[in-house]
């Protein structure tokens, strides 16, 4: 019986810590799409050329309007180079409320502003988002739950 209490309460204490983990691993990586967001937003508006972000659900990738007029990937940067999510960590894009489908682009003008966005990350039970609003503030924060009621 003591067996099985402590087998219990070992078990309940790994599921605590793997939650912990599943949710530091989302903020980490919602907290680092917004920072590489906004270095990309500021090269569009200090270059005065559109670039765009590429989602999927492992990943994203960042390109740049070219000469020709052609969105290109950008390959050879250091920080807008193709990104992988880590192992568990999946990704879904919204636009202006609506899911954007497999492969779907956010397009950042010289301007500044783009579509409102959200970038929701999962892994396990722990979800993180980033959101993108018109005025051109991209910030992290928790899923915030519906109540009912």
């Amino acid at each position: 019986m003591v067996v099985l209490l402590i087998v219990a309460i070992t078990i309940g204490m790994v599921g605590i810590n793997l939650q912990r983990g599943d949710n530091n691993r989302v903020q980490e990586e919602a907290d680092r799409i917004v920072i590489l967001l906004q270095a990309a937003r500021e090269e569009a508006i200090l270059q005065g050329q559109v670039f765009a972000v590429q989602f999927s659900a492992d990943g994203y990738r960042f390109l740049r309007l070219n000469n020709k007029g052609k969105l290109e990937l950008i390959e050879q940067d250091e920080v807008l180079s193709p990104r992988t999510l880590p192992d568990g960590v999946t990704l879904s894009f919204t636009m202006d409320g609506a899911v954007a489908e497999t492969e779907a682009g956010l397009v950042l003008d010289p301007s500044g502003s783009f579509i409102p966005f959200v970038l929701t990350l999962h892994a396990g039970e722990a979800t993180w988002q980033a959101h993108g609003l018109a005025n051109g503030k991209i910030q992290s924060m928790p899923l915030v739950p519906l109540h009912a009621g």
